[in-house]
Formats: C-alpha cells, sequence, structure tokens
C-alpha cells in the first residue's frame, strides 16, 4: 500500500471517529443518553491530536509518523477495542445500543489496523 493511500484511509478514520463524537454531542444537548462512556469532547480532542499526527505523514516524517502511530495504536485501538469487547453486557448503561456500541468498537477496530501499518512501516513512501 502506499503511503498516501494510508493517510487517506487514516483521514476517512479521523472523520468517522470525529463524526461520531459530533453526532453524539448533539444528542446529548437533545436531551438523550450518551452514545459511549467516552465524553464526546474527550473524544473530539484525541482525534483531533489524531489528526495532527497525520501531518508528519503528509510531510514525509517518516519516523515521527510511525511513533505516533505506535502510541496511537494503544490509545485508539487496543485499550477501546479490549475495553469494548468487555464491557458488550454493557450496551443500553455504558453504551447507547447495539448500534453505537458496534460502530465505536468497529471504528476502532478499522483505527487499530490502519495505525499498526503505519507503526509497522507496512506501506511504501
Amino acid at each position: 500500500m502506499k503511503l498516501k493511500t494510508l493517510l487517506l484511509l487514516q483521514l476517512f478514520y479521523f472523520c468517522l471517529g470525529m463524526g461520531f463524537n459530533v453526532l453524539n454531542y448533539f444528542h446529548l444537548q437533545g436531551g438523550g443518553d450518551p452514545f459511549s462512556p467516552t465524553p464526546p469532547f474527550v473524544g473530539g480532542a484525541v482525534m483531533t491530536v489524531y489528526l495532527l499526527s497525520l501531518c508528519a505523514g503528509y510531510f514525509r516524517y517518516i519516523k515521527i509518523y510511525r511513533g505516533l502511530t505506535a502510541v496511537f495504536v494503544l490509545v485508539l485501538g487496543v485499550y477501546p477495542v479490549v475495553n469494548n469487547l468487555m464491557n458488550f453486557s454493557q450496551i443500553g448503561i455504558a453504551y447507547l445500543s447495539l448500534t453505537t456500541y458496534l460502530a465505536g468498537t468497529g471504528m476502532n477496530a478499522f483505527g487499530l489496523v490502519l495505525n499498526t501499518l503505519s507503526s509497522l512501516k507496512k506501506f511504501e513512501e
């Protein structure tokens, strides 16, 4: 896979994650229950830092890019995915619904794959 393709997929992942947090925020403002245990501003802030880390790849600072995405393997990947799988029984409590649970878990798994590929340099410059 080319670096450009990987960065575009990571940008798509950012958009999915940020969209999830924006929808969650507006749902809360309308009096609804949260989609997930992560407050939308926290999730949005983390995704914004993630977007900034992608700039290192865009500007070809490959070692920095790989190091930052390795951090995000843990922050946005391993911990959330494992945590979501362990909390499946919390649907309706910590997660609004099966749909928000699957959306959050799926997005985190997608990001985990992308960030693992970038941190292990499984791309062509």
